[in-house]
């Protein structure tokens, strides 16, 4: 009986060989964000969709504007104008604030398609970035930082794959 008791316990190594192997495999995690935020090439095109957005930003911000201004001057006109006035003023402030609508709305596509045309080739180069760090540095798996509840000291390459982003993408890679 002792002998079966070693023979199963033998086997039970055996089968958690595998397992045991895979979990010394190196994992790393790495903040996407952080990498194109702190690097070069992240804040050059940060900087590009922050100038695009200003000029279009300050326009609706002066449409909100003249909106309050109109609502606020049809508020102290409104005991004594007509309610033929009234009416036409408040169509005039409705088509103003649909319009203005619209434009954020269109304001808000545009920027996201320009979001994706400048940082869709950063990320392609942070994909290969990572998928070179891995292999050059033996890691079985390097998964998003946000993704992950905890991750031991050491663990974070953000630091480490930032360098190398900025290596390859001055490059041009």
């Amino acid at each position: 009986m002792p002998n079966l008791l070693k023979y199963v316990l033998l086997a039970c190594l055996v089968v958690a060989m595998p397992a045991m192997a895979r979990a010394a495999d190196k994992i790393g995690v790495v903040s996407s964000d952080e990498v194109v935020q702190n690097s070069d090439a992240g804040k050059r095109a940060m900087q590009e969709l922050q100038n695009k957005a200003e000029s279009k930003q300050k326009e609706l911000t002066r449409q909100s504007e003249d909106l309050k201004k109109m609502d606020e001057d049809f508020r102290k006109k409104s005991v004594t104008l007509s309610a033929e006035a009234k009416q036409k003023a408040q169509a005039e402030i409705e088509a103003k604030f649909k319009k203005m609508m619209d434009d954020q709305n269109n304001f808000n596509q545009q920027m996201n398609q320009e979001q994706s045309r400048v940082l869709e080739p950063l990320f392609k180069v942070f994909q290969q970035v990572v998928g070179d760090y891995a292999k050059k540095n033996g890691y079985s798996m390097i998964i998003e930082k946000r993704a992950v509840h905890f991750s031991a000291a050491g663990t974070d390459l953000t630091a480490d794959i930032t360098k190398d982003f900025d290596a390859a993408a001055k490059r041009g890679k």
